[in-house]
């Protein structure tokens, strides 16, 4: 377990919950006596609490961005980009394998659009749109999902509708293809660029099969 799911282990309700149990059972054996079995009492309180408190509801979004006016920089978008990767880690036993393997492209696309950044400022419907795909679309997403048990995320459906899964993976499917479609835009300069460069070899280097 990573430092950063340790910190998040100790924040979170369940052991807040379970140490206040644990505590009380502490208490109990220090002003009552419990017996030879304190420790396991302890324990088992401990335990009790955890699986009985409500699991924190996750938040994936950003708070305010307070430089350069309020607007994303390329540096805070890979800092949200960084912060998705964790909970894709973290969260990947609750997550469908289908969303998963979509959400690893979606932000692999993201991470290839951010580190050309100043390249897309001259398109600011795209940057805006990047934007809101990586501080507002995507982890609110995914946060969604997971804030729903996952027994029922998978396999109940309100009204004949879909499943939560369902709209999981079409949304996560229209984010695939809107951040597939801005990184080639991207790169169109550049590809442009090397078919140019393989005119120009063809040109200089090819021969004809009647040359010698």
């Amino acid at each position: 377990m990573g430092t950063s799911s340790v910190s998040r282990w100790l924040a979170s309700t369940k052991n807040i919950v379970g140490s206040a149990l644990g505590l009380a059972a502490l208490g109990a054996q220090v002003v009552v006596g419990l017996g030879p079995l304190w420790p396991g009492v302890v324990v088992a309180m401990y335990l009790v609490g955890a699986l009985v408190a409500p699991r924190d509801r996750i938040d994936l979004r950003p708070g305010p961005l307070h430089g350069n006016g309020g607007v994303a920089s390329a540096a805070d978008l890979a800092a949200q980009l960084a912060v998705l990767r964790r909970s894709m880690t973290a969260e990947n036993r609750r997550l469908p394998d289908e969303a998963t393997a979509r959400l690893a492209r979606i932000l692999d696309a993201l991470d290839q659009i951010v580190a050309r950044w100043t390249d897309l400022t001259e398109a600011a419907d795209q940057a805006h749109t990047v934007e809101q795909m990586i501080l507002d679309y995507l982890p609110t997403s995914i946060q969604r999902f997971l804030n729903l048990p996952r027994s029922f995320a998978i396999g109940s459906r309100i009204e004949g509708k879909k499943t939560a899964q369902d709209e999981l993976i079409e949304q996560l499917d229209l984010l695939e293809t809107e951040s597939d479609r801005i990184r080639t835009a991207l790169y169109a300069k550049d590809l442009a660029a090397l078919e140019d460069q393989s005119r120009f070899l063809r040109e200089k280097f090819g021969r004809s099969e009647l040359d010698l």
